[in-house]
């Protein structure tokens, strides 16, 4: 057996665990209620033409072009309609509604008449063509007309889109299945107040909320002691209900981070640590049949690397395209290199009066706590001079953040 890759760079890292996921996208019907954040299993087409008949495009009066011609045409008393009568020789007509009688093929817009005393004496406008402000069958939607393909993922416009089509059920792919196992004998649950040597166990709870976001399902185990048998049960188990399982906490370098070791004896280890820190520790293994990534404990690497690791690949099973987004900015403080590793900076970015965007380093002292206090971050080798003052960088976008 291969040993383990160190050092690996994100996108092979990425690519090497959706290599392994034996996610299989069945359909499932959801009422289109409750479609928004699914990702759509099969094209989707209108059911009916819309609008069904030929209709008014705004609010005004719609007449027979061919009787319209005969006023506007004759030798005497040209333009003069006050010889209409309503129902009759035109009607009124509301954007959307039918013409009354299917003679009727032309429309003008209200602001374009004059009434007096409630009957039509003129239309102003003078370049009246056949047929115009008439809405036709299927012009707005045809029937059996491509709504969205599979792999769209579906927005509020698309349930508008979807119900002008007539469809009410939608298609869509089954949400991959994400267990949670956190680790660690310090850890207790966030009802209980933490005792001496005691951690309150927090990242469970933003994983499971972007895991929702992302359109995964959580599936959320206890805390998991220190203990090397019950934790590889435990990701044997879990390998039996879930398409990927993440593994948090003991994959450092401590007396009691077992975490890689029992990847290792309960599957396979194909890399034990990334190209950059915080969470420099995160692996990846295969127990199973399933793969499982092994984050960090402290809440800030492991936000990070969740976002860097784990996003991905539920895109990846679900279709949708995943991006980095990269913005240029100005950096306000010097920022030197990490003394252990190269190192994944959080920044702060901010945008001046004038729209020029800044820069400034997060106390990585407090990184833990301040998880809401960076919506950037940057790549800094630790064989370098670092980063300048008032030099333009280009930062890398946090998950969440892109509307700066």
């Amino acid at each position: 057996m291969s040993e383990a890759i160190d050092n690996i760079h994100r996108d092979d890292a990425v690519k090497l665990i959706c290599s392994h996921m034996k996610y299989s996208p069945e359909k499932e019907i959801v009422a289109l209620s409750d479609a928004c954040g699914r990702t759509v299993f099969e094209d989707i087409r209108s059911r009916y033409d819309v609008p069904a008949v030929r209709c008014s495009r705004w609010d005004g009066i719609v007449f027979s072009y061919d009787a319209y011609r005969e006023i506007m045409d004759r030798e005497t008393n040209a333009g003069d309609f006050s010889s209409w009568k309503e129902g009759v020789d035109y009607s009124y007509s509301n954007t959307g509604i039918p013409a009354s009688r299917e003679e009727f093929d032309t429309m003008v817009m209200i602001e374009q008449t004059r009434f007096e005393d409630g009957c039509l004496r003129e239309i102003l406008q003078n370049d009246v063509e056949r047929e115009q402000n008439i809405i036709f069958p299927g012009e707005k939607m045809a029937q059996g007309e491509l709504l969205a393909s599979a792999g769209t993922y579906v927005t509020p416009a698309h349930l508008n889109i979807f119900a002008m089509g007539g469809v009410m059920t939608v298609p869509v792919k089954r949400k991959p299945r994400v267990a949670i196992i956190p680790t660690g004998d310090e850890l207790v649950p966030g009802v209980l107040q933490p005792g001496p040597g005691q951690t309150v166990e927090s990242n469970s709870y933003s994983m499971a909320a972007k895991l929702k976001e992302w359109g995964a399902v959580p599936l959320l185990w206890p805390i998991q002691p220190d203990n090397p048998e019950l934790i590889q049960a435990t990701l044997r188990s879990a390998a039996k209900e879930a398409d990927l399982i993440v593994a948090g906490g003991g994959s450092g370098r401590g007396l009691r981070d077992y975490m890689q070791d029992n990847l290792s004896a309960a599957g396979r280890l194909y890399f034990s640590s990334v190209y950059h820190g915080p969470g420099k520790r995160t692996g990846f293994a295969v127990v199973d049949g399933t793969p499982v990534i092994s984050l960090v404990g402290p809440p800030g690497g492991e936000e990070m690397t969740f976002d860097f690791y784990v996003k991905p690949v539920v895109f990846s099973c679900l279709g949708r395209e995943f991006r980095i987004t990269s913005v240029e900015a100005v950096l306000d403080e010097d920022l030197p290199p990490h003394h252990k590793t190269d190192f994944m900076y959080p920044l702060l970015l901010t945008r001046t009066p004038d729209g020029v965007l800044h820069a400034s380093p997060v106390d990585m002292g407090r990184f833990d706590r301040d998880l809401t206090g960076h919506n950037g971050y940057i790549f800094v080798r630790k064989a370098s001079d670092g980063l300048r003052k008032g030099s333009t960088i280009t930062v890398e976008i946090r998950t969440g953040c892109e509307n700066l």
